[in-house]
C-alpha cells in the first residue's frame, strides 16, 4: 500500500470487558458514579460544564476527561484532563492525541471501549490488564461515562480509573 514505514501487522489485543452492571470493586469509582448522576439531573448525561472537579477533589487523581474528536466518521481521544494516576501508568498525555503516545494495539482497545460506550450511551464499567508496554501485572478498573458539551451527543468521557498490581495466583 506504499506505506513501507507503517507497522505492517497490527498487535491484537483482548478487548477491555465492559459491562452496564456497574458493580466496582473500588469505592472512588462508586464515588464517580454517584457524581455523574447527580449531574446527570434525570437527563441522558450530564454536560461538561457541569462537572467541577473542584468539587470531588478526592477523585481527581483518578479523573479523566476525554474528548472525542470526529472526522470523517473516525474518531480520535483527545485528553483535556488526564489523572495523575492514569499518567503514571501510560506516561504524559495531558491534551496530546492519543494516537501520538500509545501502540496502535493499545489506542484500538480504548477506541473499542469508546465506541461501545457511545453505542450503549450508558455509563459502563470496564476491566482488563493494562497492557501497555508490558504493563499486563496492572489490572484497571474503570467508569466510562458519558459526557456531552450541548445535551445532543455524545462528545466526551467522564473517566474514572483505578489501577492495581494483578498478582499471578500461585
Amino acid at each position: 500500500m506504499g506505506n513501507g514505514g507503517l507497522r505492517k501487522r497490527l498487535i491484537s489485543l483482548p478487548p477491555i470487558a465492559l459491562d452496564a452492571e456497574l458493580d466496582f470493586a473500588h469505592p472512588e469509582l462508586n464515588e464517580g458514579l454517584a457524581y455523574w448522576r447527580e449531574k446527570a439531573a434525570g437527563r441522558a448525561m450530564p454536560l461538561l460544564s457541569d462537572i467541577r472537579p473542584e468539587e470531588i477533589p478526592r477523585l481527581v487523581p483518578y479523573l479523566s476527561l476525554f474528548e472525542i474528536r470526529r472526522s470523517g466518521g473516525v474518531s480520535e481521544l483527545f485528553p483535556r484532563l488526564a489523572a495523575p494516576k492514569m499518567e503514571e501508568v501510560f506516561g504524559p498525555i495531558h491534551r496530546r492525541p492519543l494516537h501520538t503516545v500509545l501502540a496502535p494495539e493499545v489506542l484500538q482497545r480504548w477506541e473499542g471501549a469508546t465506541r461501545t460506550m457511545i453505542d450503549m450511551g450508558v455509563p459502563l464499567r470496564g476491566t482488563g490488564e493494562v497492557l501497555h508496554e508490558g504493563k499486563s501485572f496492572i489490572a484497571a478498573e474503570l467508569l466510562l461515562a458519558p459526557l456531552s458539551l450541548t445535551g445532543d451527543e455524545i462528545e466526551m468521557i467522564f473517566l474514572l480509573s483505578h489501577f492495581d498490581l494483578s498478582l499471578p495466583s500461585a
